[in-house]
């Protein structure tokens, strides 16, 4: 089992099982700072990692001498989800170091906080009504010309409020609203295919700075953007609570990241 951990924002090993003990007993490596070996998903604190697996270590470090705690720094604060009050789970990056390809480790991802989500979720949503605007106005023209007419006369006399479809209109009625809901739900994956493959995230994700990444920090692939796209219809059907935990969520996440294993961050 080899380790690395951070020391001053530095990435530092791999080193032996063995030698990561005495790096701890010495003080060297202490209980705030950042570590990972390889089948940890992300950098933890050695406070975090031993309090989950305790029998890890063979024994405990003799504890700092008193006056010699060093004071909280933004990392520790990034661990309990707490970076300034900016309301963003920050999980600091460490300059890249020459390690060996094969047990490299993961990148600490910055999570984006709730309110930088929300801006970027009003900017992709003028963007997608304004082109869903246009492609319904075209269907419309193209196949329906009745509905178009109709639409006009009840413009032309103050509005449709209250009107009682004619037998003959219902059918011509019915089959728009259903191409309506299929041109629209069509448009909604087509729009993240468009983009999250290509360029990792939306267009206004990446105006604030932000793109969607596997929980290891890998770009999504065209099954998964897929997939959170219909997941995030779902949390629509929660009355918005599904995009509401994103703001007390650690790592930020909506619950279409739950079901996809994704995560919103800042951009490197």
């Amino acid at each position: 089992m080899e380790w690395y951990y951070a020391i001053a924002d530095e990435r530092l090993g791999p080193v032996t099982h063995e030698e990561f003990e005495r790096l701890v007993r010495a003080g060297t490596v202490t209980e705030d700072a950042l570590v990972w070996r390889k089948g940890m998903d992300q950098w933890k604190t050695l406070g975090a990692v031993r309090e989950r697996d305790p029998a890890l270590f063979s024994e405990m470090p003799p504890p700092l001498p008193a006056g010699t705690a060093a004071e909280e720094t933004e990392v520790v604060r990034a661990e309990r989800g707490v970076a300034g009050g900016s309301g963003e789970s920050v999980f600091r990056r460490a300059p890249s170091l020459r390690v060996d390809a094969k047990e490299a480790a993961p990148e600490v991802l910055i999570y984006a906080g709730f309110w930088r989500r929300c801006g970027a979720f009003l900017v992709d949503g003028m963007l997608w009504f304004l082109v869903w605007l246009i492609l319904i106005n075209v269907v419309a023209h193209q196949f329906f010309p009745e509905i178009v007419k109709l639409n006009e006369e009840l413009a032309a006399a103050g509005g449709g409020f209250g009107y009682q479809p004619k037998p003959e209109e219902v059918g011509p009625m019915l089959r728009y609203s259903a191409v309506v809901m299929i041109v629209s739900l069509v448009w909604m994956v087509a729009y993240d295919l468009l983009f999250v493959p290509r360029f990792g995230a939306t267009p206004g994700k990446l105006l604030f700075g932000m793109q969607v990444v596997r929980a290891n920090g890998e770009r999504l692939g065209l099954g998964r953007v897929m997939a959170r796209c219909l997941a995030r219809m779902l949390a629509g059907f929660t009355l918005g609570i599904g995009y509401v935990i994103a703001g007390i969520d650690d790592e930020k996440r909506a619950l279409h990241d739950y079901f996809c294993d994704t995560r919103v961050v800042k951009k490197r």
